[in-house]
């Protein structure tokens, strides 16, 4: 942990998660995205994705402005839609590879209670910082305070109805009095799908045993800094490679599923990352991260030779997944597509709108879910269904979107 931390001037939080935790905890997520990589979503045409921000600020430069964060979501939804100025940039060997994730991101319009609202909270803490960790060498991640209003942060809305994003100043890490670098942003995986797949005999043995059992923490968060490309503050960390908002788009990946291209090795201590994968069989193995250098000569494994092209390819450094400069990164591939698409119908289903904004029936709906039994069961567009992705129709009259695998 504390090796990558110091190779690193600038990071995300995924690392120090997956390394905090420890082997449980890693091999908990592995069992979940073996079972996402193998099965093929259901053809929806785009995938609404409610988001909530939460700008917890102590001064007026942490105190985010709207405009940079309706700039988040337009960068949002162009880079997960492929729609990104850069995506001409793409290298001919990865052309075949890249994808629109069909996925969009609006910001919430009705709230928990069903109020109209702007999707966006201004709250005042009295903490000049919140910290990744309190101790360098503690596996708890303090960082997750600034989601709790006791704790000098916000309250998450619902988290299995809306995409939490928490803005904030993050403490750079310390040991003996020095910066091992500033962590930009972090998010859990997701994990906890076993409301959905509750009524099945054979259904994967979905693992609940881990941090995200706290529905109040999942979600995302950013470094006040890294937010949004026109963020008049992003300079004030001394850095400049983060600064056009794809840091956001690197961590609602994780809250999506998808691990770091490089599969999270750490060579440093004698990991051979080219026997690390990310799981995902259209991205090539590599050595490390890309260090935040766009590195297009850069090829640390031998023999990926998939595609159509048969030539070894170099390690795809353009992928949001890896530690490039934001204006290197442009792609989303095909296989991790899949992924994300898989664990919005599985794990994260109540997320799904089929329309850019949420409407006031279905909110006040979802809060009648309490003592319910199923009376109809129905496919997206009406019919009779018992498997793939349905809306379960219940006495009291509540609706729940769930996924229904059959042996």
């Amino acid at each position: 942990m504390i090796i990558s931390l110091i190779t690193l001037s600038q990071n995300c939080g995924h690392d120090y998660l997956l390394q905090a935790k420890g082997d449980n905890y890693k091999s908990n997520y592995q069992f979940i995205y073996d079972i996402t990589t193998e099965r093929h979503p259901i053809n929806i045409n785009t995938y609404y994705i409610p988001v909530v921000f939460h700008v917890v600020y102590n001064n007026d430069s942490q105190n985010i402005a709207d405009s940079v964060l309706y700039s988040q979501i337009e960068v949002l939804n162009e880079d997960y839609r492929r729609l990104n100025e850069n995506s001409s940039e793409t290298r001919d060997e990865f052309l075949e590879f890249a994808g629109d994730s069909n996925i969009e991101f609006f910001l919430a319009n009705i709230d928990p209670d069903g109020n109209p609202t702007n999707g966006i909270i201004h709250q005042f803490t009295d903490r000049d910082e919140f910290l990744m960790f309190e101790d360098i060498f503690s596996n708890e991640i303090t960082l997750d305070e600034v989601k709790s209003s006791t704790n000098g942060g916000s309250d998450a809305w619902d988290t299995s109805r809306y995409l939490n994003i928490w803005v904030c100043n993050i403490g750079t890490l310390e040991l003996f009095g020095q910066e091992l670098g500033q962590v930009f942003g972090y998010a859990y995986p997701p994990t906890n799908i076993d409301e959905a797949l509750s009524n099945l005999e054979t259904a994967p043995d979905w693992p609940i045993d881990m941090l995200t059992n706290d529905e109040a923490l999942q979600g995302v968060v950013l470094h006040y800094t890294a937010i949004g490309r026109n963020n008049p503050n992003a300079n004030e960390d001394n850095l400049i490679e983060n600064n056009l908002g794809r840091a956001a788009v690197h961590e609602v990946g994780h809250f999506l599923g998808l691990r770091h291209i490089w599969g999270d090795a750490i060579t440093l201590i004698g990991e051979d990352g080219c026997n690390v994968d990310d799981g995902i069989q259209d991205t090539p193995n590599a050595n490390d991260q890309a260090g935040y250098v766009c590195d297009f000569n850069k090829n640390t494994c031998t023999g990926d030779t998939f595609g159509s092209s048969g030539e070894d390819l170099p390690d795809m450094v353009e992928n949001y997944m890896d530690y490039s400069p934001d204006a290197c990164l442009n792609i989303f591939t095909n296989g991790q597509i899949n992924i994300m698409q898989n664990v919005l119908e599985i794990a994260r289903p109540n997320l799904i709108n089929t329309q850019p904004e949420i409407s006031s029936t279905q909110t006040i709906v979802a809060e009648k879910s309490k003592n319910k039994e199923i009376i109809k069961q129905v496919d997206i567009l009406g019919r009779d269904s018992n498997q793939g992705f349905n809306i379960n129709i219940y006495s009291n009259g509540s609706i729940e979107k769930v996924y229904q695998l059959v042996d």
